[in-house]
């Protein structure tokens, strides 16, 4: 109980600073901008308008959470570690896993409330140009939200022991190789298949491919833009399953970070 009460302080202290942040106002106000940009995008569109107002307000979403876990995310812990603030708080009796686990809770909260407010706009903007606002999207929007979940540990993991520069380096690369790892797999099985590739190099690039595609978050997975924006009904049991998918690398990553974090010697 005790360590849950440290857990929920530190959430709210971190949730607090973020929400302070002027990095955090930029992107809000940056994403707004580009929600009010997709209207035009519609209106120039040789396309149906509701679908490219959808379709580009979901991207905006996700682009704008991905930056948030990671500038906002990496900094949190860094900020501590450069202003020596880490060592005030680690004196108390406080552990270090719920140092790790209040931080990670904190910026979840931040990036919800962006979501939220996201959201509200979203559904404002294609009531009133009449764009279909079904609630089938809402599916979309909380698999962004799973997403950046994932993102936000990995963000945690690479700071706890790496730079800043470094750590935003380690997570975008793990979020390009966990959209790309799906396609990476297909690719090969496709060109061993046509015979391109024989031999031992068939095989080696196919176990890369396989433990790529194994070990990192398959981050393409929370991509249902394309079926949510015509209208195509994401079944509950697939919510339910990337829930689960998501929890479990989320655990995998503060697990492992705390872990890291707790061998650190800041003195």
């Amino acid at each position: 109980m005790q360590s849950l009460k440290h857990i929920v302080v530190i959430a709210l202290n971190t949730f607090r600073e973020s929400i302070r942040d002027k990095i955090l106002y930029n992107l809000f106000f940056l994403a707004i901008a580009l929600v009010f940009f997709s209207i035009m995008l519609g209106e120039w569109s040789v396309f149906d308008r509701a679908h490219v107002i959808k379709s580009t307000t979901l991207s905006i979403m996700s682009l704008s959470g991905l930056l948030i876990a990671v500038f906002v995310g990496i900094s949190l812990v860094q900020k501590e570690i450069q202003r020596r603030t880490v060592l005030t708080l680690l004196s108390k009796p406080i552990s270090r896993v719920s140092f790790i686990v209040g931080k990670y809770f904190g910026l979840l909260g931040v990036l919800a409330v962006h979501l939220i407010f996201l959201s509200l706009l979203y559904y404002l903007i294609l009531f009133f140009t009449h764009s279909n606002p079904t609630w089938s999207l809402l599916s979309a929007i909380y698999l962004i939200f799973c997403e950046m979940a994932i993102v936000v540990a990995v963000a945690l993991l690479f700071s706890s022991f790496s730079t800043a520069v470094l750590s935003t380096l380690f997570t975008l690369g793990v979020y390009f190789a966990g959209h790309l790892s799906n396609q990476l797999l297909e690719q090969v099985q496709f060109v061993k298949k046509m015979g391109e590739i024989e031999g031992f190099g068939s095989v080696v690039l196919e176990r890369l491919a396989v433990w790529i595609h194994a070990i990192f978050p398959g981050l393409y997975r929370y991509n249902i833009s394309s079926f949510v924006v015509h209208d195509i009904t994401v079944s509950k049991s697939y919510l339910v399953w990337q829930s689960i998918y998501a929890l479990g690398y989320i655990g995998v990553f503060l697990g492992i970070a705390s872990w890291w974090f707790s061998r650190r010697d800041f003195l």
